[in-house]
């Protein structure tokens, strides 16, 4: 499936579908107890519930509303980076430092990453005697 622009995805819903979208996403941002219902939200627009299900199942819809919550994730970046450096720093720790904070940061500037070794012995596998095995698989029967 194609990624299209916002200006695109916008092109291919109704007005309606638009605000229902926007009504979603508030929905998921809003605190807890405030948070609107499928059926509230289908009675702001003037829709059926079913209506409303119908869309969020739509790929136009669903790829559009991905979109606009990406969107509204990025206008976070600022708060998150300074959150962040505050924990780095420690001024939101009791002025500890956090070791997970740190981690992240030398993570994200690529100072630290994780490195795996593979060994490889090249030793050829053991060869097996098959009338060995079969008599030691016969002796550890029989001593049953």
């Amino acid at each position: 499936m194609a990624k299209l622009t916002l200006d695109a995805l916008k092109a291919r819903l109704t007005p309606n579908q638009l605000r229902a979208a926007e009504l979603l996403l508030e929905k998921e941002y809003a605190p807890k107890g405030e948070k609107k219902t499928y059926a509230q939200i289908s009675e702001q627009i003037g829709i059926d519930t079913s209506t409303l299900y119908h869309w969020r199942h739509n790929t136009d819809f669903v790829q559009y509303l991905a979109t606009v919550s990406d969107t509204k994730l990025d206008s976070a970046r600022a708060v998150a980076d300074a959150q962040l450096m505050n924990l780095v720093k420690g001024t939101s720790n009791n002025g500890n430092a956090s070791i997970k904070a740190l981690e992240l940061y030398y993570k994200l500037v690529g100072k630290l990453v994780d490195k795996r070794e593979v060994v490889s012995t090249n030793q050829e596998p053991e060869a097996h005697d098959i009338d060995a095995l079969k008599a030691k698989i016969e002796r550890l029967r029989a001593n049953k």
